[in-house]
């Protein structure tokens, strides 16, 4: 059997997602861990968690592969008693590395806004913000924009989003807008975008979180609709295993986390 390192399955992620993607706030990469290991199994997931870390041991999996950074801002100590401690704590122990591909996967084309808008059924899929790296064939940035083949009424759409992704709820502002055909994306926390998303006259723009004010503010300018941070990245933990898939499927295990999202709604 072809002997795979831990060092490996992270050159794949980074072929489609190179660390210099990511954005200057983010801490994508690997945050502990011996990466010249070989790789016993890879876990996949959104978020790492202690039920996760205990799934990746019952699995024999040494590389834990996270979209959301475990560290994310910078910390001064390892507190055995806090979450965060708990986690990075369990995973030293059992010689587990701890890798996320945050925003520099957001930003490929393979990546997080790549899958939703295929999910969406979007074509002619693009940028919605220039950038240094626009040249590269595999670079989308952190937001997409596109079109439906044929146009939608509002209320069609929003129930075929609803079907499409699994979702409980959409927010959206009041804007008046009969029919969606362009669309703009962006996974995750997206408000920013909102500007790039005018200028480029789509008929709605979609993303994981928009602030309140910030649906008042544009209610006369753009149809905006919030579905949720985990339910516009969930789909990525896939596009991950499809991606080592090509490599590593017969070489090492690869599997994927089952939970559910962990903010419920009522």
């Amino acid at each position: 059997m072809k002997e795979v390192y831990i060092k490996d399955i992270i050159s794949a992620i980074e072929d489609i997602a190179p660390l210099v993607w990511q954005e200057s706030y983010d801490n994508s990469g690997t945050t502990l861990g011996d990466i010249e290991r070989k790789c016993t199994g890879v876990y996949v997931c959104l978020d790492v968690s202690e039920e996760i870390i205990d799934k990746a041991i019952k699995s024999n999996c040494n590389i834990i592969i996270s979209h959301h950074p475990i560290i994310f801002k910078g910390i001064k100590k390892i507190d055995y008693s806090s979450q965060i401690g708990k986690i990075l704590i369990k995973a030293i122990k059992n010689d587990i590395v701890l890798y996320a591909a945050h925003t520099n996967i957001d930003n490929a084309l393979n990546g997080v806004n790549g899958i939703l808008a295929q999910k969406i059924g979007m074509v002619n899929i693009r940028p919605l913000s220039n950038s240094s790296y626009s040249d590269n064939e595999n670079w989308l940035g952190s937001g997409a924009i596109g079109e439906l083949e044929k146009p939608m009424k509002k209320e069609a759409f929003f129930q075929h989003l609803k079907e499409t992704l699994g979702l409980s709820q959409i927010t959206y502002n009041s804007k008046e807008q009969e029919q969606i055909k362009t669309i703009a994306i962006c996974g995750g926390s997206g408000s920013f975008l909102i500007p790039d998303a005018i200028r480029s006259n789509v008929d709605i723009f979609i993303t994981g979180e928009i602030k309140y004010h910030e649906l008042l503010d544009n209610d006369k300018s753009i149809l905006l609709a919030e579905i949720g941070h985990y339910e516009s990245e969930q789909f990525i933990k896939e596009r991950i295993i499809a991606i080592l898939s090509e490599k590593f499927c017969n070489f090492v295990p690869l599997i994927s986390d089952d939970f559910t999202n962990r903010v419920k709604y009522f």
